[in-house]
């Protein structure tokens, strides 16, 4: 069976160890994914696929947290842990599905972005600002 991992974007950061020592007592393997890797549709970087030619197109500065083979309760407990150690949430986080595993990252990326948006418009429609 595939080791539940976390691929982690813009996270080799002070903020991203402190989210890999989350994942380590879940037995949550991490893996910092490069640039380089953009361009792999994400199926084949789970396989722990490497990159023929770095990725040419244009990256995100985002953070993002894609996981892999995490059952719901995994994924419940490794949020717990976030709001318990008191480390703010990575916004763009998605789990990976046999539809999502043919895009690459910045596909991915893009998707979760249009995804935030259409949330922000849709609460923004539901709690109109009143008059002043």
């Amino acid at each position: 069976m595939n080791t539940p991992t976390v691929f982690l974007y813009n996270l080799d950061t002070p903020r991203g160890a402190k989210i890999r020592k989350l994942c380590m007592p879940l037995g949550l393997r991490t893996v910092l994914v490069p640039k380089a890797s953009y361009g792999l549709p994400l199926g084949e970087l789970a396989g722990g696929a490497q990159p023929e030619a770095p990725y040419a197109g244009e990256g995100f500065d985002d953070e993002m947290m894609v996981l892999d083979n995490c059952p719901g309760r995994l994924l419940d407990l490794l949020l717990q842990s976030f709001r318990r150690n008191k480390v703010a949430p990575v916004h763009l986080k998605a789990v990976l599905t046999p539809t999502n595993r043919e895009w690459d990252s910045a596909a991915l990326h893009a998707e979760l972005c249009r995804e935030r948006e259409a949330i922000r418009a849709g609460q923004a429609a539901a709690h109109p600002q009143k008059p002043l």
